[in-house]
């Protein structure tokens, strides 16, 4: 089979003799039918390699959906044939066939393209990101790339009274609007302006993840109010916060990571419930914007990088924003 490989910085190589593996007990083989590109993990695992431990051990190629080609022993989920989106795959993405534990796959609607199916894969983390948001609360979340705009949705579902949706780029925010948020706010990125957006919200949820959007959502909200760790610090691994401002303020934090198992099969099942009863609601159409084929990855990785993003927060960067008019790229074999 095809597979790429993460071999260097900025280095990605097409592999086409690779032998298709064989589920292990427990474990699920997919046929990829499409990959989405992670805005985040993949981008930086491909700029930082080499430069960030960790950038060398996550799975490169991680949003899945395919068809289940073949389970290993006791798998009772899924079957041969059947539809499927998959979270963290056991093997990339960006191959014809990718392994997956079978607690990492959920249920893929017959009317939702594979294309949009793969960018399910946030669905799940944004279901326990948002797990503490109450009826009625009042929600603010910053950036609106795909994980902010999915946190967005469930955040709506979850009958958040409030919710305001933060971002550098009016035209992240257009689909901001339309998927149910009350207010937008187009900012620069800057300390100033992130505060002006409000007050005394009871969530913030940090969906981009460097020090200055962490820190505003610590300002943004109440007293032992709740912030929100969903946007991943990959490239500003270590953050400098104000342990005085968070306890004068009694606050509440919690990350959008599943260390447990039972933490992601819940998620997931909740997941399957919304893709499957709510499949409009997710305005996933809106998400995913441009389709390469697999052997295009290059481009698409090239696409996505011209992004603000990628570069340290305190470190001039030669872009102002998010990739123009982008959000979901799609690979498919």
């Amino acid at each position: 089979m095809r597979r790429y490989e993460l071999v260097g910085r900025r280095d990605i190589r097409l592999v086409t003799d690779v032998a298709v593996p064989d589920p292990g007990p427990l474990e699920v083989l997919v046929r990829v039918r499409a990959c989405t590109v992670c805005n985040r993990s993949d981008l930086a695992y491909f700029h930082y390699y080499g430069l960030r431990d960790h950038c060398s051990q996550g799975c490169f190629g991680h949003e899945i959906a395919g068809v289940v080609e073949a389970a290993g022993a006791g798998v009772s989920r899924v079957v041969p044939g059947q539809r499927v989106f998959v979270r963290t795959p056991l093997t990339t993405g960006y191959a014809d066939f990718a392994l997956a534990r079978e607690i990492c796959v959920g249920a893929l609607p017959d009317a939702v393209p594979f294309e949009q199916g793969a960018l399910l894969q946030l669905l799940p983390l944004a279901v326990h990101a948002t797990r503490a948001i109450r009826l009625g609360d009042r929600v603010v979340i910053v950036g609106q790339g795909p994980v902010g705009q999915m946190a967005l949705r469930v955040a709506v579902a979850r009958g958040a009274a409030e919710t305001v949706a933060v971002d550098l780029d009016d035209w992240r925010l257009e689909r901001s609007g339309a998927a149910g948020a009350d207010a937008v706010r187009r900012v620069d990125g800057t300390r100033e302006q992130l505060l002006a957006v409000g007050a005394d919200f009871d969530v913030a949820v940090d969906a981009v993840g460097t020090p200055t959007t962490l820190n505003a959502c610590v300002e943004l909200v109440r007293q032992n109010g709740l912030v929100v760790l969903l946007g991943t610090h990959h490239i500003d691994t270590h953050v400098s916060v104000d342990l005085v401002t968070w306890e004068r303020k009694g606050l509440r934090v919690h990350s959008s990571a599943e260390p447990l198992d039972t933490a992601r099969a819940e998620a997931i099942a909740v997941a399957e419930r919304l893709a499957h009863r709510r499949t409009d609601a997710l305005c996933l159409a809106d998400l995913h914007t441009h389709t390469y084929p697999l052997d295009e990855l290059p481009k698409a990785m090239e696409q996505l990088s011209a992004s603000r993003a990628l570069y340290p927060d305190a470190e001039d960067a030669p872009y102002a924003g998010p990739p123009h008019e982008t959000l979901k790229v799609a690979i498919v074999p």
